[in-house]
């Protein structure tokens, strides 16, 4: 095949690659992005140099080559998402070219080896490292690993170990690549050891500091290593259903390989299984994108497979196994795209709250986070609005007050039912409302007790809560808008709502009807000010699967 043809080749896969995932470019950051981004904007670059020098295992999970390009990225992209993904694009079409000179460096003929990058470009058994910015450090490990098996075929040692180190301090699974190596030089070197005691001594250098230094220690720790039997068996499982997309198939890899008697597919699947070590031993940490780099090893296993297969049999398997492919996709975009409009939603209303204060608030409190955003990416993205070495104080609490003292204090709560985030502000000049909805803009620091977050226009409360509220001079009638739904009513009966103004009992009211309703008392004359307002409901629910013990559900409460 000339230049020209595997040229056109190659951008014909391009195009197809974008085409197939042109709706990553529709998704947004992980927590996972915004805690990266969040301190490598502030990092002086030389941080990055010297932690890419030291031979030293952090602890800290500091990856410094992933790191510094965040920090290169914040700088250039900000926080626009296209930017970040061009970039892991870009890396994951390295790789596959990468592939293609390596398959060929070992001998597979053109079309086997451009079968194997196809079969790698567009796999979605690593779905995630496609589609997330926050595993560039997979794709990079990988790029590090596959240029430093190509120097190394090359007799380019000095260069091969270079990007050995590279790989590593891009991600620890590289610490394996030794024994790749290893594999190489059984079935295509000339069995010279000496080359690979660097290599080695490097390897184990790191291996036994990372399980001396680890601090992710315990059963319960999802970052611990467990060697046992049960962890091999779930980690296994998981990542054989994940080579073909269909469970269990992977086993069949190895069996396969064993009969082929072609050196190529036996180093492929070797590179492969010796790649996924590490993984295998790691339970909590089951992710689709840890199969990117042994994928990239399985991917000149394939190249070899069609090296000596008849071309139809290979177009029947792409046959075969791409609308697997293209379903697995369309199952993971699905779920990923709506997870990432909740975390843009939070973000976008956060980032309009923050552009309307001349300063950061003196206390952020934040109640509440998107599906699959973590606490401390929320806390993270709260930073990144904001210049690197800004002092914040950013608080959780699911039951927002008020801190002692005079501050502006920023109250943020999700509601994840609407998907909308509600941010507002409290200062000392700020008063306090006479009528409270439960949803839109509420001044949580007035609900002081038994109050649970937002859900859908309304807020459960526990069978006791309190709220305080101005009462205006000309306030003749207090009232509570209420949801009782059918469920709740099955379960208990009717609710009776009792009401206190300042310790003062009204009279009861009973809801018996499904539906929302609009509970009202009268009230006599009255000085204006401050009133503790107390919300009685009996019997309380108990609902399966939910800790709380509840109330009634409030979608409105104050004076009239």
């Amino acid at each position: 095949m000339s230049k020209r043809n595997g040229l056109i080749l190659f951008l014909l896969l391009v195009a197809l690659f974008l085409i197939v995932n042109r709706a990553a470019y529709k998704g947004y950051f992980t927590d996972d992005d915004f805690e990266h981004l969040s301190w490598t904007r502030g990092s002086p670059a030389v941080d990055f140099l010297w932690g890419a020098l030291s031979p030293r295992f952090q602890s800290n999970n500091f990856r410094p080559v992933g790191h510094f390009l965040y920090h290169a990225e914040g700088r250039w992209f900000g926080l626009r998402y296209a930017g970040y993904l061009v970039v892991l694009h870009a890396a994951h079409l390295l790789n596959v070219w990468l592939i293609w000179l390596l398959a060929r460096r070992l001998g597979v003929k053109p079309l086997a080896a451009a079968a194997g990058c196809l079969f790698f470009a567009l796999h979605m058994g690593f779905f995630e490292a496609l589609w997330k910015p926050a595993y560039i450090f997979d794709v990079l490990c990988a790029t590090f690993c596959l240029l430093s098996l190509l120097c190394y075929s090359r007799g380019r040692w000095l260069l091969s170990f270079l990007c050995f180190w590279l790989a590593y301090k891009a991600k620890e699974p590289a610490v394996m690549l030794p024994f790749v190596l290893g594999c190489y030089e059984i079935w295509f070197g000339q069995k010279r050891w000496k080359p690979l005691v660097p290599f080695f001594v490097a390897s184990f250098s790191f291996g036994i500091q990372g399980l001396l230094m680890n601090p992710n220690r315990g059963q319960d720790n999802s970052y611990a290593f467990h060697f046992t039997l049960d962890a091999l068996l779930q980690t296994s499982v998981f990542y054989a259903s994940r080579v073909f997309l269909v469970p269990y198939l992977g086993f069949a890899v190895p069996i396969a390989a064993y009969f082929s008697r072609n050196r190529r597919v036996w180093f492929g699947v070797a590179a492969m299984a010796v790649f996924f070590v590490p993984m295998l031993f790691l339970p909590g940490r089951i992710e689709t994108a840890y199969c990117y780099l042994p994928f990239a090893c399985l991917a000149i296993a394939f190249a070899g497979i069609a090296d000596v297969t008849p071309p139809a049999v290979v177009a029947i398997f792409f046959l075969l196994w791409l609308p697997l492919d293209l379903h697995e996709l369309r199952l993971q975009r699905r779920d990923k795209l709506a997870r990432d409009d909740d975390a843009r939603n939070w973000v976008t209303a956060w980032n309009r709250f923050a552009a309307g204060s001349t300063a950061p608030p003196d206390v952020i409190i934040w109640s509440g986070e998107p599906t699959g955003f973590g606490a401390f990416g929320v806390v993270a993205a709260i930073k990144c609005t904001y210049r690197p070495g800004a002092v914040l104080d950013v608080r959780y609490s699911d039951r927002p007050t008020l801190p002692p003292g005079r501050m502006r204090v920023a109250f943020l709560t999700w509601d994840g039912a609407l998907h909308t985030l509600e941010a507002i502000e409290h200062t000392p000049q700020t008063p306090d409302v006479s009528y409270i909805d439960a949803t839109s803009g509420t001044p949580v620091w007035q609900l002081q007790k038994g109050w649970y977050g937002p859900e859908n226009h309304f807020r459960w409360i526990a069978p006791d809560a309190v709220a305080r509220l101005d009462r205006p001079a000309t306030a003749t009638r207090f009232e509570i808008r209420v949801l009782a739904s059918a469920t709740l009513l099955e379960k208990v009966g009717p609710v009776t709502v009792r009401i206190l103004l300042d310790g003062r009992d009204q009279s009861p009211r009973r809801v018996a009807e499904a539906g929302w309703q609009t509970l009202a008392w009268d009230l006599p004359p009255a000085p204006p000010g401050p009133v503790s307002v107390t919300i009685h409901t009996e019997p309380p629910l108990h609902p399966e699967g939910d800790p709380r013990t509840l109330g009634i559900a409030v979608g409105a409460i104050g004076f009239r």
